[in-house]
C-alpha cells in the first residue's frame, strides 16, 4: 500500500511547517510526496535514504520541539525531499505523518 501524508501534527511557526518554507522547497515536497505516493513503504524502506528511500533519526537527536502528542514510542524518519533536505515525521500504519520540513538542516544533526 502506498503511504497517506498528513500535516495536521506539523507546527505552524516552528520554522520547520510549510509556511516557513520558500517557494522552491514548498514545491520540491509537494513533488516529492506526489512521487513516493506512487510507491509502496517496501519500495520506500529498500530505497537510497539519500533518494526516494527513508532513514531513522533517534528522538534524542531532534532539536526542534516535538509536538506534545507525539508518544515516546515514536520512531522518527527522514524522507528527503529536495536534493539531501530531509521532512521528517513518523509513520504510523500507512500514513507518514510530516512534522518538519527541515529546510535549513538544523531540525537534527547531519
Amino acid at each position: 500500500m502506498p503511504p497517506i501524508f498528513a500535516f495536521d501534527k506539523m507546527q505552524d511557526g516552528s520554522g520547520y511547517s510549510v509556511n516557513c518554507c520558500d517557494q522552491g522547497h514548498q514545491a520540491a515536497a509537494l513533488r516529492k510526496i506526489f512521487t513516493l505516493s506512487k510507491m509502496t513503504w517496501n519500495e520506500i524502506q529498500n530505497a537510497p535514504r539519500h533518494g526516494l528511500g527513508t532513514e531513522k533519526i533517534a528522538r534524542k537527536a531532534i532539536k526542534a520541539a516535538i509536538p506534545i502528542d507525539v508518544t515516546e514510542d515514536v520512531t522518527f524518519l527522514a524522507l528527503r525531499y529536495n536534493g539531501k533536505a530531509p521532512m521528517v515525521g513518523y509513520r504510523d500504519g500507512r500514513t507518514f505523518h510530516v512534522l518538519y520540513l527541515d529546510h535549513t538542516f538544523t531540525v537534527y544533526d547531519h
